[in-house]
């Protein structure tokens, strides 16, 4: 016990030197995008997309220099249901065997509270490309005590109309009004961005 903790301190108090504050890669398996949209007025059930891949640049002293871009991965599509999950794949909605990511990246960032702000961005999906705000809670950063990564978390909220980037199948009766709720971490890791780059070639 007393060794881990000497290496937790280690680690903190070298960090520093080793890595960018500031530049994060999203850990897929704490980073996840959940939708819901309305069903016949019934319902509004919901979706769960995975973060392929991506960045996030943030310092919380200096969020008007902050940046994000993730690739989400619309294959990895889960509505708790094999034929729902299918189905939502298809033409009719993502598209996923032509489509298989869709990517946000963002333009500006607003600081709006002591720990809020907004992301304005651009989302591409279905090879349309829109304008997407994206309301932003910083949780808090440091380090994680099983991973012993220095970790930064986030959650987010959006809306969107899914009409605006072609997907109309079924309107109205599959609401057009989409609402996102995002949860994420990164892990610092001062070669984030250049990691990313590959995200481009894959859109």
């Amino acid at each position: 016990m007393t060794r881990a903790f000497v290496l937790i301190f280690l680690l903190a108090g070298s960090a520093p030197a080793l890595v960018s504050a500031s530049e994060y890669r999203f850990d897929p398996v704490h980073t996840q995008v959940l939708f819901s949209v309305s069903h016949l007025g019934f319902s509004r059930p919901q979706g769960r997309l995975h973060v392929k891949n991506g960045f996030i640049h943030f310092d919380e002293n200096a969020w008007p220099d902050a940046k994000v871009e993730a690739v989400i991965d619309t294959t990895s599509l889960d509505m708790g249901d094999a034929a729902w999950n299918a189905k939502l794949r298809s033409w009719e909605f993502f598209g996923a065997d032509k489509n298989p990511t869709a990517k946000f990246v963002s333009t500006s960032v607003e600081k709006t509270g002591e720990r809020s702000g907004v992301v304005h961005g651009q989302l591409t999906l279905l090879g349309v490309t829109r304008p997407v705000d994206v309301a932003v809670t910083f949780n808090r950063a440091g380090m994680d005590s099983y991973s012993l990564h220095y970790t930064a978390g986030f959650s987010a909220t959006a809306t969107l109309k899914r009409s605006d980037f072609g997907m109309k199948k079924y309107l109205p009766d599959v609401g057009d009004e989409v609402a996102i709720h995002i949860e994420a971490e990164g892990l610092r890791d001062r070669s984030a961005q250049e990691q990313a780059q590959p995200s481009d070639k894959e859109h």
